[in-house]
């Protein structure tokens, strides 16, 4: 009887001492720490394709966007979508079938599915929206060039306290780097020639957010809508980490 209670007893011992070790501290909210959105994929769509306004585009059997411009009228909004191998098609005017493709998507993981055009059609590239680490106070950037003809020489760079250049080519993008919440000047420089092409004096990061700064267009045509422009997209990581922090 007497080892059955000692038995007992070492089996209390034990499985309070596991207990222990699997516990962990909830962090604050001003330290980063791996977070996933949600059970959804959430699908981001951007139109950088100037011949094309007023995209329909389809997730599946689902609508994500009934007329997408090129200036982005309806905004920067990721949307959900059931995770899997979903059927992506792009649609213009008479439903005229622009794209049609397979696409991957994974659970808790948000991406921007950007559409760009490549001479009389378009091709999309689709990229991860996560990050390593993810804090409120912090803000969040990344550079993409999708501008048809770009010179092989471009720097993109933001200036003041969180100095990063990176050459970038077409089709080329970078990792979100993370910084704090302040006004950079953003600047895309072609080094070859020592000229700026694009610069932005001041421009506000706010805290929780992401900004994603797009070269898109076609360096071949000189002026009007098809020219070489910059659109900077804003992501609402606060709002898509929010449930998770709660």
């Amino acid at each position: 009887m007497k080892d059955m209670r000692k038995y007992i007893l070492y089996k209390f011992y034990f499985l309070a001492l596991c207990i222990l070790i699997g516990c962990q501290c909830i962090p604050s909210l001003d330290t980063e720490q791996e977070i996933t959105p949600s059970q959804y994929s959430k699908v981001m769509c951007v139109n950088c394709a100037p011949q094309f306004e007023k995209l329909k585009i389809y997730a599946g059997d689902f609508l994500l966007h009934s007329a997408l411009y090129y200036g982005m009228e309806e905004g920067f909004r990721y949307i959900n979508v059931l995770p899997g191998v979903i059927n992506f098609v792009v649609l213009y005017k008479s439903d005229s079938t622009l794209f049609n493709g397979m696409v991957s998507l994974r659970k808790a993981v948000p991406y921007t599915f950007f559409i760009y055009q490549l001479q009389k059609r378009i091709q999309p590239l689709l990229l991860y929206d996560t990050l390593s680490s993810y804090s409120f106070t912090n803000s969040y950037f990344r550079f993409v060039n999708i501008a048809n003809n770009s010179p092989g020489s471009l720097v993109f760079t933001v200036e003041q306290q969180y100095p990063v250049a990176v050459g970038l080519g077409f089709r080329s993008f970078t990792k979100f780097f993370t910084t704090y919440p302040e006004k950079y000047n953003i600047e895309i420089r072609d080094a070859e020639k020592d000229s700026v092409l694009f610069f932005y004096k001041s421009y506000s990061f706010l805290p929780g957010k992401g900004y994603t700064i797009v070269l898109r267009g076609d360096f071949k045509v000189a002026s009007g809508i098809g020219s070489p422009s910059v659109l900077i997209i804003q992501h609402n990581f606060d709002e898509i980490y929010y449930q998770e922090i709660k």
